[in-house]
């Protein structure tokens, strides 16, 4: 355990930022539809979400994945790096609402990126490359943004990427987890805590939140 001085912000979505989502999904609504199809489809074959997840449920998970587009670091990067993408999420949805953004989805098993080449093809996502391996051996531009659902605990990402040039770390995953699993890493952060809970009412968000890591000395 380190004994580090991190900068912790603890707040949530504006209704602004909630409205914004909604805008998206509802104008994307078709690719969308396709993609939870696919990965319903896909999912029978190969685990990528869980076995027996519902058409409700995909769907949460996509909007879920869609909240990380109101966060002000995502809007201003231009590349977008999804690691541990499992069946596409957040990366795939994030680039059916945002074709003039990069999106690299990556992730360490061969057979979930086969998956997610499948999808990407049907949901027509051209701004979409797909990589396999470990994401410490991705090469990561300036100005990159991370992301990432469910897939890694902030240090086991920060010890793998922790000295690339990336501009902000997104995480979705509970509050309490990156509270606790900050203590872990060496180097002042700064990390707002968008709390989910206390602006979407569905169980589903219970506990969840948006985790934005980023460098101390950089301007946000």
């Amino acid at each position: 355990m380190f004994h580090v001085k991190h900068s912790i912000v603890n707040t949530t979505l504006s209704t602004n930022q909630v409205s914004y989502i909604e805008k998206l999904i509802e104008k994307n609504a078709q690719a969308l539809d396709v993609y939870s199809e696919q990965l319903l489809w896909w999912n029978k074959k190969i685990n990528l979400v869980s076995r027996d997840v519902s058409r409700e449920t995909a769907e949460e998970h996509i909007a879920h994945s869609l909240l990380i587009a109101s966060v002000d670091e995502f809007k201003k990067a231009e590349s977008i790096i999804d690691t541990g993408t499992g069946g596409g999420l957040p990366g795939i949805p994030l680039a059916i609402c945002n074709p003039k953004k990069s999106f690299v989805l990556n992730d360490i098993v061969t057979k979930k990126i086969m998956a997610v080449k499948q999808m990407v093809l049907k949901v027509k996502c051209g701004n979409v490359i797909t990589n396999t391996g470990s994401i410490s051996d991705l090469t990561i531009s300036p100005g990159s943004v991370v992301v990432t659902k469910h897939a890694f605990k902030l240090y086991e990402l920060w010890d793998l990427i922790g000295t690339k040039p990336w501009d902000s770390l997104i995480f979705l995953k509970g509050a309490s987890e990156a509270a606790d699993e900050i203590r872990n890493i060496d180097k002042p952060l700064k990390m707002t805590i968008y709390h989910l809970d206390e602006v979407l009412n569905s169980s589903f968000y219970s506990g969840k939140a948006i985790v934005v890591l980023s460098r101390n000395n950089e301007k946000l």
